[in-house]
């Protein structure tokens, strides 16, 4: 099958979901045997390339501005390696709903993979973006043969976002490549009592000021945040960092083997977003063994609640506060979690999982 990916960085190092996502499943469909294709609209440097080259994957460097692809590359692209689908990635690209009616007009077939659509992200700016729901990205989501969530929640907030919409609406997670940890482990270090959070500090979205809030009722645990500043909120967290409980850490992000080494040394990942629609940080973690606890406002509550996966974090501060006194205590609870996470990992979030899962749904689509 001829494969079309839309969204990605020219760089298949970096760090946001969409692009790590984007670049796992298309080096898996090509080991399955797939003719696989990324559109970029920047340049790749050489060392993408050669991965590229090396996996067998085909990199299309069409130049882009914010409003479209540039229409003869694109046009060439289309006509001389015409895709029997298209895969998009993202949502809120003005040049992907640009390259969406192109596809309409070429009868070429294209999914979506929004890994964004969640109720309170699209309160945030939500005059802007509720305009430009309504002109140009539903309008995309309508003509689409399947849009994809990457959690059953996503699912379901997509058929609302979407209502009356004919095509297949699935669940298909991001991909988790443990290996990617240089096979780090968690070591079951509960006796330190140290909290992980890797991500972006963005204080809003990550609720940052939720978890410095519950850190105030656990003097006797460590909160590490690894990760960076957001513009957005910066000003909100240097207000934050001035009035800090003394066992709260801000630390730089942290990559591969430090990343693992950190993670294996928690006693416990922690997570307290306002929303997220996935959270491969998590993910990660739950591939290392890492027991998780996370806000009950994330899409993965759902399945922490349906299958035992770890702590499950109520909204009220001081009471998520004892919650997570009590489990670092229990030893045997933590130990519980950890298997129950790393087998679910390993069942379901695989890249070569993962990747199947799409061609099963490409071929729905494409022969149907």
């Amino acid at each position: 099958m001829r494969i079309l990916h839309v969204g990605a960085s020219p760089l298949p190092e970096t760090v946001n979901g969409a692009n790590t996502t984007i670049w796992q499943i298309a080096r898996e469909q090509v080991r399955l045997g797939h003719q696989v294709s990324l559109l970029l609209n920047t340049l790749p440097n050489q060392a993408a390339l050669t991965w590229a080259q090396q996996v067998g994957l085909e990199l299309i460097h069409v130049p882009a501005t914010t409003w479209r692809y540039e229409p003869e590359k694109l046009e060439s692209v289309l006509r001389d390696q015409t895709p029997q689908i298209i895969h998009m990635h993202s949502v809120f690209l003005l040049k992907q709903a640009t390259l969406a009616k192109t596809l309409v007009q070429k009868r070429i077939p294209y999914l979506i993979t929004p890994n964004a659509i969640d109720t309170q992200l699209l309160r945030r700016g939500w005059l802007k973006k509720s305009l430009y729901s309504w002109l140009v990205e539903k309008p995309r989501f309508y003509a689409a043969s399947a849009i994809v969530g990457v959690t059953p929640k996503e699912a379901e907030a997509i058929r609302a976002f979407v209502p009356g919409y004919q095509g297949i609406v699935s669940s298909i997670p991001n991909p988790v490549n443990p290996d990617d940890l240089e096979g780090y482990r968690w070591q079951g270090n509960v006796t330190r009592k140290r909290l992980v959070y890797l991500g972006r500090f963005d204080v809003l979205h990550k609720g940052i000021d939720i978890l410095i809030d519950i850190a105030r009722w656990l003097p006797d645990v460590e909160v590490h945040l690894y990760g960076s500043e957001d513009k957005r909120t910066k000003p909100w967290l240097e207000r934050l960092k001035r009035d800090l409980p003394p066992t709260v850490y801000f630390h730089d992000p942290v990559f591969g083997a430090e990343k693992g080494k950190i993670l294996a040394d928690a006693s416990l990942y922690i997570q307290t977003s306002r929303w997220e629609v996935f959270g491969v940080s998590i993910a990660e973690a739950m591939g290392m063994g890492v027991p998780c606890a996370i806000l009950e406002t994330l899409n993965l509550a759902e399945l922490f609640h349906q299958h035992d996966l770890g702590l499950v974090l109520p909204s009220q501060h001081q009471e998520a506060a004892s919650l997570l006194r009590e489990v670092l205590n229990q030893s045997s609870c933590l130990q519980k979690w950890s298997e129950r996470g790393l087998n679910f990992v390993q069942n379901h979030f695989l890249p070569s999982q993962v990747a199947s899962e799409y061609l099963t749904l490409y071929q729905k689509i494409v022969f149907a």
